[in-house]
């Protein structure tokens, strides 16, 4: 081979082995920067930046925690539940001390979901998210949180805002030590506490207005065809703690053979109330800013 050769296919060598170089550099770690954000986007539900975003999980010794963070005002809220407090457990499953209810959830092979609806059912706290870790380790939370139904992107996000908020800014509410409950005995014979619902509602339930539907002043209807007292003015009071304003619970004299629609003018607190009680979203026209119908089904199981 002649030298001139040699040198050309040396130099195509050293050019095909320069962009392998710059492939290896430059590219590969762009897609893998890409594939990152695109798996961490796709695993992101609930957090947007700007929506209150609150979850439930239980502690070591029983007890309840729900965090409830704002990145509007850039505040983190942690409210204690005793696990000695009695509670009306979701889905008519009966009366529990609330320390209970994780492992009841367990057993009926629910995960974690009785945990949130009870206490929504009994504070009115409106959440939906559960966890069996808390932000207390937040390196555990995100990559290693156990049972959860919290997305890893929505993890990510809740851990990176909990760093970012400064100890001024939290606020831990130890319901133990309030006068939200009263000691007593309970059903069981032994003591215990009950719950002060009307002082929960007034004193706590600013942590958890939605801010969208507080700031619109949002009229709401209830139309109630559960054939149950009760189920409806109990919805009502959950709504109206995110903001909303109850207008008319109108009890049908039919029972309705459903589970519960919602219909209004805002596509997205829509989406949030039929997520919060697991309603299906209707394309009804309505006179209201936002209507809930309430059928026989979702009676049996809220």
């Amino acid at each position: 081979m002649k030298p001139v050769q040699r040198r050309i296919i040396h130099a195509q060598k050293r050019e095909k082995g320069q962009s392998l170089g710059l492939l290896l550099k430059i590219v590969l770690p762009l897609i893998l920067l890409l594939g990152v954000f695109l798996y961490i986007k796709l695993n992101t539900k609930y957090w947007n930046g700007s929506d209150k975003l609150g979850f439930a999980y239980i502690k070591t010794d029983g007890s309840v925690g729900v965090t409830e963070l704002d990145p509007k005002l850039n505040e983190m809220t942690t409210i204690t539940i005793p696990g000695e407090t009695q509670v009306d457990v979701a889905r008519n499953y009966g009366t529990l001390r609330i320390k209970n209810v994780w492992q009841l959830s367990q057993n009926e092979k629910l995960g974690g979901v009785l945990l949130p609806e009870t206490i929504t059912q009994n504070f009115f706290f409106p959440i939906t998210l559960w966890s069996s870790s808390d932000l207390s380790d937040i390196y555990k939370f995100i990559f290693s949180p156990g049972q959860t139904n919290i997305p890893f992107g929505d993890r990510l996000s809740i851990g990176i805002f909990a760093l970012k908020v400064g100890d001024l800014n939290k606020t831990n509410v130890d319901l133990a030590k309030s006068q939200f409950l009263h000691k007593e005995k309970l059903s069981d014979g032994l003591m215990g506490y009950t719950i002060m619902q009307q002082e929960i509602t007034q004193r706590l339930s600013v942590y958890f207005s939605d801010n969208q539907i507080a700031d619109q002043n949002f009229k709401v209807y209830i139309s109630d065809a559960t054939g149950q007292v009760g189920v409806a003015q109990l919805v009502g009071q959950i709504i109206e703690v995110l903001g909303g304003k109850i207008v008319s619970i109108d009890r049908k004299q039919d029972v309705g053979d459903f589970d519960c629609q919602v219909l209004g003018t805002n596509s997205n607190i829509n989406r949030k109330i039929a997520n919060l009680f697991s309603c299906s979203i209707v394309n009804d026209k309505t006179n209201f800013d936002l209507e809930v119908r309430l059928g026989s089904r979702f009676a049996k199981r809220f």
